[in-house]
């Protein structure tokens, strides 16, 4: 369907709902052991519950790690210098993937909605439920966009000596894309890139990665983003081939 737009007005996309930042990369294997020696000598047991600690004597919990990992740069700086990363924030760990994007979780796309105007004026809607003949000629079911994959985001191969983290961010926001010299908006030449995430421990299996027009990718930009939370910071365990918290070892670790 094409629907017509004022000749040479800027079409702008501006897609809304939760806003992920996905980042995963490499560190030496000393180094993750030397990140999980600190959070066990400073963990606070004293708020971890007994039953917990009898069941998981080396739990610590999801909020600590995060703390150190996201927050605590100076801490980890200290840490991480002996093996050679000049660390400065959580992102310098992307040499694997580093994405921003929306996530949909695992029942599919569209936990978000996607807006196209030409000037001031809307032209489309895409809206994650059936708008039903009330919604008009405006708004339209996600399932209208033509998807692009899931392209399966391959796990690369390490050496010995590396493991691979798996780290992020989401909250709700906004990204605008621009599309520039266009008679008219054709839905038909809109498409969502999509990404299967589920091999780097994130769990989304439909993460809109990015918007093409026309086959050409669209480049956005962060327009407006709210609190966000942290996803968990995990690490591969290539032995029992799954990922694992940051507290927990395997049995060819330093003792903690």
């Amino acid at each position: 369907m094409l629907t017509e737009t004022p000749a040479k007005k800027e079409i702008l996309i501006r897609i809304s709902g939760f806003l992920s930042e996905v980042i995963c990369g490499r560190i030496p294997q000393p180094c993750k052991d030397a990140v999980t020696r600190y959070l066990a000598a400073n963990r606070h047991a004293h708020d971890i519950p007994e039953w917990l600690l009898r069941r998981n004597p080396n739990y610590i919990p999801a909020e600590q790690i995060e703390r150190l990992w996201y927050a605590d740069h100076e801490i980890m700086r200290r840490i991480t210098a002996p093996f050679g990363l000049d660390w400065n924030t959580h992102r310098e760990v992307n040499d694997i993937c580093h994405l921003t994007g929306f996530g949909s979780g695992k029942q599919g796309i569209g936990l978000f909605e996607l807006m196209v105007t030409a000037g001031p004026k809307p032209v489309i809607e895409y809206v994650p439920f059936d708008p039903g003949p009330e919604g008009g000629d405006r708004l339209r079911d996600m399932k209208h966009i033509r998807l692009n994959g899931p392209e399966t985001i391959a796990f690369p191969s390490l050496e010995p000596d590396q493991v691979a983290i798996s780290t992020g961010s989401w909250g709700k926001g906004i990204m605008a894309f621009r599309v520039k010299g266009e008679q008219g908006f054709d839905e038909t030449k809109l498409e969502l890139r999509v990404a299967d995430l589920t091999p780097l421990g994130i769990g989304e299996e439909h993460f809109v990665s990015g918007i093409a027009y026309e086959g050409r990718p669209l480049k956005g930009e962060i327009v407006d983003q709210g609190a966000r939370d942290r996803y968990p910071v995990l690490w591969y365990d290539p032995q029992a081939h799954q990922w694992r918290q940051m507290y927990e070892t395997t049995p060819s670790s330093p003792p903690a």
